[in-house]
C-alpha cells in the first residue's frame, strides 16, 4: 500500500491564500486518518515539511495559485508540471514547497507521485476573508481532492 500525505498549505491571514489549509481543515474532521494516509496543515512552513514529504509515495498539494486564470478555477497538475507554478510566487511558501521538493530529490525522498490542485485566487490582501469567488468554488476543489484520494487508495488495494 501507498503512503498518501495531502499538504494544504497557505496563509490564513492573507484571503485566497488560505484555500489549501481551509481545505485540509475540513478534510482532517471528514476523513480518518491511518498508517497509509497523513493530512497535514502545511501552513507557511518551510523545512519543517521534509519529514512528511520523504514519508509519503504519493503527495496531493492542496494550495492557492496565481496563473491569471479567473478567480476561483480549480486546476490539477501532476509531476514536473507542478514546478513552474511554483514560479509565479504567489506567497512565501511557494518558493519554500519548490525548495523542499528539491531537497527531497537531492537525498531520494521524493515521493514517486505528486499531484497539486490548486484554485485561483482573486485576493490575497491581509482581510482573513475568501473571496466570493473563491468561495464559490472551495466544495469543487475539496471533491477533486477527494476524488483523487479514493482512486488513489483503490488502486494500491487493487
Amino acid at each position: 500500500m501507498k503512503n498518501i500525505l495531502i499538504l494544504g498549505l497557505g496563509n490564513l491571514l492573507m484571503d485566497d491564500d488560505s484555500a489549501g489549509v481551509v481545505i485540509t481543515q475540513e478534510l482532517k474532521n471528514e476523513i480518518l486518518e491511518d498508517e497509509q494516509l497523513k493530512i497535514v496543515e502545511g501552513g507557511t512552513l518551510g523545512l519543517d515539511l521534509l519529514n512528511y514529504i520523504a514519508w509519503a509515495d504519493k503527495l496531493i498539494i492542496v494550495d492557492a495559485i496565481d496563473m491569471g486564470f479567473e478567480p476561483g478555477t480549480v486546476i490539477r497538475a501532476e509531476g514536473q508540471d507542478i514546478d513552474p507554478i511554483f514560479e509565479s510566487k504567489l506567497s512565501p511558501h511557494q518558493m519554500g514547497l519548490k525548495d523542499i521538493l528539491l531537497a527531497a530529490e537531492l537525498i531520494g525522498d521524493r515521493p514517486e507521485e505528486i499531484v497539486l490542485f490548486g484554485i485561483q485566487v482573486e485576493s490575497i490582501q491581509m482581510n482573513m476573508t475568501l473571496s466570493e469567488k473563491v468561495k464559490k468554488n472551495m466544495q469543487k476543489l475539496k471533491s477533486k481532492v477527494i476524488e483523487e484520494l479514493n482512486i488513489s487508495k483503490n488502486f494500491s488495494r487493487g
